[in-house]
């Protein structure tokens, strides 16, 4: 004899299953994707929203986020102009160029707010004195590594535009194995890149991360059309990014892994380096260093007297921010 308790039970089953699938389904396509660019493969945003991205963090948000990498932050500030990225990771001195230049787009965050940089030059230089007349690989000019080279230069007591040689190399991964090969004879990389070139026996000549010089690193940065005409979407956006810099902070271990995974290195020790250096420098409320911003204004003042008229609050809009 049949027992209708069993085909209830059959039936409250399928229904569970149908139920799950169309609310799985429903949800998917609620989701909105967003392209967010970084200067790194292996930056803190990178790592950070990698990391949150594999814990569900932004789709719980209602977000799909997509990490797009351009090496330079010229190139990528042309990338968020041109509507190719809903939101950028990049540095304050290409971003207040591109302001300078009437670009659109306002700071809205920060993720770095203190100058991570190191000068590496090859074994064969022991000295910043031997650099006199050598190449010097960076990304692009006008980039943050750019400004950082020319701050490690200048206090040595170098030109920067007569002493040496500045090429523009590429990416940070470029740049390392450019200096690997011979192409250019120093450069100037991020934590864990910068442990694993002295760990391949390159010279430190100093290193900007020691000295927790206040910069505008990275900033997290939109266009106006998107804060104004989806002004609900980008704050939903950043209270996913404040839960995600949450996770990163308090997930050490998770995070050290994916910054293995991203350095493409076994090496724990490069990337327990690489992740205290930049969990310290990323803020816990989301918002950028004004300081570290008018550092770079002040910079750019030197050559564009554009710049010596512009007040660091007119680059922000932190409104928001939870």
């Amino acid at each position: 004899m049949r027992n209708p308790n069993t085909s209830a039970f059959r039936w409250i089953g399928c229904f569970a299953v149908f139920y799950l699938f169309f609310h799985a389904t429903i949800s998917s396509a609620q989701l909105t994707t967003l392209r967010i660019g970084t200067n790194s493969p292996a930056s803190t945003e990178a790592v950070l929203f990698k990391l949150s991205r594999d814990a569900n963090i932004f789709k719980q948000h209602q977000f799909d986020v997509e990490i797009v990498y351009i090496a330079g932050g010229t190139l990528a500030m042309q990338a968020l102009l041109g509507k190719s990225l809903d939101f950028l990771c990049t540095g304050g001195t290409p971003f207040i160029l591109a302001y300078l230049e009437g670009v659109p787009a306002k700071i809205i965050g920060g993720v770095h707010n203190r100058l991570p940089y190191a000068l590496i030059a090859n074994s064969a230089i022991t000295s910043a004195a031997q650099l006199q007349g050598k190449r010097i690989g960076i990304s692009r000019f006008g980039s943050t590594d750019d400004y950082a080279l020319k701050l490690a230069l200048l206090q040595f007591g170098l030109n920067p535009k007569s002493d040496v040689n500045i090429l523009q190399t590429g990416g940070p991964g470029t740049r390392l194995n450019a200096l690997k090969a011979g192409a250019i004879d120093a450069t100037v990389l991020t934590s864990g890149l910068a442990q694993i070139a002295t760990k391949s026996g390159n010279t430190l000549l100093v290193d900007f991360g020691e000295k927790n010089i206040e910069y505008q690193q990275v900033a997290l940065i939109s266009r106006d059309d998107v804060l104004r005409g989806r002004s609900d979407l980008v704050k939903r956006f950043t209270k996913a990014y404040l839960d995600a810099i949450r996770h990163y902070k308090t997930q050490r271990d998770a995070a050290i892994r994916k910054t293995m995974s991203l350095l493409n290195t076994q090496d724990r020790e490069i990337a327990e380096f690489d992740y205290n250096t930049r969990s310290k420098a990323l803020p816990d409320n989301g918002k950028p260093t004004l300081k570290g911003l008018q550092v770079a204004l002040d910079d750019i003042g030197k050559d564009n007297p554009k710049a010596k008229t512009l007040a660091v609050q007119q680059l922000v809009d932190l409104s928001f921010l939870p």
